[in-house]
């Protein structure tokens, strides 16, 4: 049986712990009436450079860290046991959200109703939510029933199962040749540039039929599907050769600048000019898109070479989050919504709101945690936890 990866536990709680902060801002910036904030000027627009900076390549890390444990789990589970484990740990926790906890999500959104009570909700709004056709929540209105933020965990048992193919192949002839392929490939000069390749095709081909981050309701996001569904097999590729690790340990120092290069010329271009970004099928937008995916692959190989580099132990914390991750994930945004509708009540300067909504938020989960969901074995069960 392989062993933990450390740094690829570190990495998943570090950026699902950060999605507090990421929420939060996103909420204050971007969701009209959600703030009484001004969402223009210098502020508003620092806040949403850091969001699309840490979007571009966040959730894409997540899928990658997936591909590995993919790769972990089919390495002692038949794939009967792993289909089975796929469903139990994100097909019932998002079925339970999409049915329990996402209306309650929701009604805390600016557009979702006038004068909030416990009998409007219960028999209006929740009976609504159920009824509804699937949608995606943008622009401050109601995704009904909808997924909201669990759209990664529906995106990622798809892929979990649209991939498994592959995957099988890949088990099953592991040490008969064909995984040293994609080995000798990525280990060549410029190979590394390969997986980078990979997501700039992507974007050129789907996105301006589907453009990326617009959606998340799956039928009309397919080119964030596919963009993170290649990061995937990417992240089950690089464990099936210890070349790899050591191409990352090669090269992360390269790709730190690159990295950092690539992001500014990435958000200039998306927020100063708007003709490069817009999808169309044309030489700008096939520049930005070059970038673009470059500029994911670029942070996944510099955070994957630092968290090897430094990040390959383990301590209570870590033990800690990672048990406590899935719950945080699931619970965060749910709590934070309503929190959020009472803290922009209190009239707070810009700082003073974003750290009150963040520190309360991470507070509410923690507590939720605690005292709610690792208790019993049910709500373990309904949070994707081991039972």
């Amino acid at each position: 049986m392989p062993q933990r990866r450390y740094e690829l536990d570190w990495l998943r709680v570090l950026v699902i712990l950060n999605l507090i902060p990421f929420h939060a801002a996103w909420l204050i910036a971007f969701i009209p009436g959600f703030s009484h904030r001004s969402q223009t000027g210098p502020a508003a627009s620092a806040i949403k450079y850091c969001i699309s900076f840490l979007a571009y390549w966040q959730m894409p890390l997540l899928f990658f860290i997936a591909g590995t444990t993919t790769w972990i789990s089919l390495s002692h589970r038949s794939v009967t046991e792993y289909v089975k484990e796929r469903a139990r740990r994100m097909l019932v926790p998002l079925v339970f959200f999409m049915l329990a906890l996402h209306p309650a999500q929701a009604y805390f959104l600016p557009s979702a109703a006038n004068d909030r009570s416990l009998s409007d909700y219960l028999f209006r709004f929740w009976p609504q939510c159920l009824k509804a056709p699937h949608d995606s929540w943008t622009g401050g209105r109601p995704a009904l029933p909808g997924w909201g933020h669990l759209w990664f965990v529906g995106y990622l048992f798809l892929i979990s199962l649209v991939t498994l193919p592959l995957l099988f192949y890949c088990k099953k002839h592991i040490g008969r040749g064909s995984p040293e392929r994609p080995a000798n490939l990525v280990t060549r000069r410029l190979g590394i540039f390969l997986p980078g390749a990979s997501l700039v095709v992507v974007i050129i081909v789907l996105s301006p039929k589907w453009p990326m981050f617009h959606q998340h309701n799956l039928y009309q996001d397919w080119a964030y599907f596919f963009y993170n569904l290649i990061v995937f097999v990417w992240g089950f590729i690089f464990c099936l050769d210890e070349r790899f690790g050591q191409v990352i340990n090669r090269h992360w120092k390269l790709s730190l600048p690159l990295a950092a290069v690539s992001s500014v010329v990435v958000l200039v271009l998306r927020f100063r000019v708007p003709a490069f970004s817009t999808p169309a099928y044309g030489t700008r937008y096939f520049l930005y898109a070059t970038i673009f995916g470059f500029n994911t692959w670029f942070w996944m190989l510099t955070l994957l070479g630092l968290a090897r580099r430094y990040l390959s132990r383990s301590n209570v914390f870590l033990q800690y989050f990672n048990r406590a991750s899935y719950p945080f994930y699931i619970l965060h945004l749910t709590l934070m919504l309503p929190i959020g509708y009472y803290v922009v009540q209190l009239g707070l300067g810009a700082l003073t709101e974003f750290l009150t909504l963040s520190l309360l938020s991470f507070a509410a989960v923690i507590v939720s945690y605690e005292i709610l969901i690792r208790r019993t074995k049910i709500t373990r069960f309904l949070f994707g936890m081991k039972v």
